[in-house]
Parts: C-alpha cells; sequence; structure tokens
C-alpha cells in the first residue's frame, strides 16, 4: 500500500498558524489536548460494512479470495492506509512548524498476517507479524539538525504508528440480542 501528498514547496502560513495555535491553546490550558475519536460499522450483506465516522461513510470488504465481494479495504489494510497516512500528516505539520519546506511525502507499507490465526487454525496471532515501512520525504532542506528532528517526530509522535507498535488497552463487551 503506497500513499503520496504533493505539495507546493513554498511556505504554507495558514497551516503554520492554525497549528501553532493548536500547540499555544494547549499550553496555556492542557485540558484542551483530550480528543476523542468514534467510529460505528454494521455488516450490510457478506463482509461488508458500512462505517461511519464523522459525517463520513466508507465501506469495509474482504478481497474475493478471502470470501469477500472486494468493494472496499479490508480492515487490516484500512490500518495501514491509515499509517501511512498519518506519517505523512505528521511529518507535513512537523515540516511546517520547523520551517522544512515539503514538495511531497510517499509511504510505502506493508504488513504480513499468517492466516492461521484468524481462521484459527493454530495459536499463531491473528494480527500482523511484522510491518514495514519506507517513507521518501522530498525537500529542499539541508540542515541536517532539523532533517533528523523531522525523522525522530514521524517515528516517535506518529499516534497510528504508536498504535500499531505498542499495546493500547483495550475494553469492550459482547451483547446478543433477539431479531
Amino acid at each position: 500500500m503506497s500513499t503520496t501528498i504533493k505539495t507546493t514547496p513554498k511556505h504554507d502560513p495558514e497551516l503554520e498558524k492554525s497549528l501553532l495555535n493548536l500547540i499555544e491553546g494547549i499550553r496555556s490550558d492542557p485540558k484542551q489536548a483530550g480528543a476523542t475519536f468514534k467510529a460505528r460499522s454494521e455488516l450490510t450483506e457478506g463482509f461488508l460494512a458500512d462505517i461511519n465516522v464523522r459525517d463520513f461513510t466508507f465501506h469495509s470488504d474482504e478481497p474475493k479470495d478471502l470470501g469477500g465481494t472486494d468493494k472496499g479495504p479490508n480492515p487490516v489494510e484500512y490500518v495501514l492506509g491509515a499509517f501511512a497516512a498519518c506519517q505523512e500528516i505528521v511529518i507535513k505539520a512537523y515540516a511546517t512548524v520547523l520551517g522544512i519546506r515539503v514538495s511531497s511525502v510517499r509511504v510505502d507499507v506493508q504488513g504480513k498476517l499468517d492466516l492461521h490465526g484468524f481462521l484459527n487454525l493454530s495459536d499463531e496471532r491473528p494480527g500482523f507479524t511484522g510491518v514495514t515501512y519506507q517513507t521518501v520525504i522530498e525537500t529542499d532542506e539541508t540542515d541536517e539538525k532539523k532533517l533528523k528532528q523531522l525523522e525522530e517526530f514521524s517515528v516517535n509522535r506518529c499516534p497510528v504508528l504508536d498504535i500499531v507498535r505498542d499495546p493500547v488497552p483495550v475494553e469492550g463487551s459482547i451483547q446478543f440480542q433477539q431479531p
């Protein structure tokens, strides 16, 4: 899976202003840092799910060789896409604040999964057994210190990378209802 954002290599004062206002707002009132994100999904037919996030609706399905109708990416592909997009956003945000002009960011990401775990054929974990990625940042910046700082931010401040890399406490329940 690969995503690319193309931007002009010019300074974006509106984006910089927005980011700096957000940072200052949280510094002056740390309670503003709390954010809750929500999603709702409902299986509609076969493996096809309608997912609602804010005012957006999108679909998830399995490929035909896994029993689906291939009407959308499957959930693990969305995780990979979310990771790639999050990397790009983190890089663009920090580059903007650091004064680094970025003309493009591309992230290629791949996840290895052993279907034995998903299909209950072994004790193998049902999720990814490994994720690899390559990020390419096109910039005219030559200051090695700034570039190293941007690299560190992309690895240490990406929310989706953090979710994928480190265990996250999850609570939930299953309820059965009669139709």
